[in-house]
């Protein structure tokens, strides 16, 4: 909402085309991840139809000429009138890996013309500026609760959820059709289309307010005298940790 830039559903739509995230797994995570196109792959509300091709300049370039964008002036950046297809992101300056993301992805798209700033800030920087620039944010949660609260206009400005300020009628009523909804199987049915539904959606295909990056697969070293019993799919790192299972765990001398 408050960037004239990232508002444009061009420059969001050519983000995700752009960007290779089977290279960002294998270049930044060292192979322990997997490519995200939504904010649930793989869970059971997650609707697979918001699957796109990425990797894909040449989409990408037409997306952003289609939506009025081209480097008139040939300093190698594009745009639209009087404003510069460039941009800051930013990320916890602490946080190595995000760093390595932020990196990544602005070479990724600077061939395009698009040029972003990498900025690292600390928290307290970030939850000031959030709702003016893009944020390299980490997700991940076992509740679909976690896509309304980053998509809801119930939701806008809300701590960290919905910086943006997204918001779409048709995806608001699918999520609040899902919390009504008197079954597990119904409740999943309004959350997919909630991501797309054939004409909206708060995925790629509809709005593409977020641009996902990769899952990370929390990697662990133990010490073979140690049994950890069958972890639990880990979600973001605070939100579950390797230890919830601790009272599983057993020393062997």
């Amino acid at each position: 909402l408050g960037n004239d830039v990232t508002s444009d559903i061009a420059i969001r739509k050519a983000i995700n085309v752009a960007i290779d995230r089977q290279a960002l797994v294998d270049g930044v995570l060292e192979g322990f991840g997997t490519p995200a196109f939504t904010v649930c792959d793989g869970l059971p509300w997650w609707n697979p139809e918001t699957v796109f091709k990425d990797n894909d300049p040449e989409k990408a370039k037409q997306l952003l000429a289609d939506g009025g964008w081209q480097d008139s002036d040939n300093d190698g950046i594009l745009e639209k009138g009087n404003l510069k297809a460039e941009f800051s992101l930013l990320y916890p300056a602490s946080d190595q890996t995000r760093q390595s993301l932020a990196i990544a992805v602005a070479d990724m798209l600077k061939p395009l013309g698009i040029k972003i700033n990498v900025e690292g800030k600390s928290w307290d920087e970030i939850y000031k500026k959030c709702y003016s620039e893009a944020v390299l944010y980490g997700w991940g949660s076992h509740s679909p609760m976690e896509m309304y609260n980053l998509y809801s206009s119930t939701r806008k400005g809300i701590n960290s959820y919905n910086p943006g300020h997204y918001s779409n009628e048709t995806v608001d009523e699918y999520m609040e059709k899902a919390l009504r909804a008197l079954s597990e199987e119904e409740a999943i049915t309004y959350w997919q289309k909630a991501q797309w539904d054939g004409a909206t959606g708060l995925s790629f295909h509809g709005d593409a307010p977020w641009a996902w990056l990769v899952n990370l697969h929390h990697l662990y070293l133990v010490n073979e005298k140690l049994d950890i019993g069958t972890p639990k799919i880990e979600p973001h790192g605070h939100g579950w940790p390797i230890t919830d299972n601790i009272v599983e765990w057993k020393w062997y001398e």
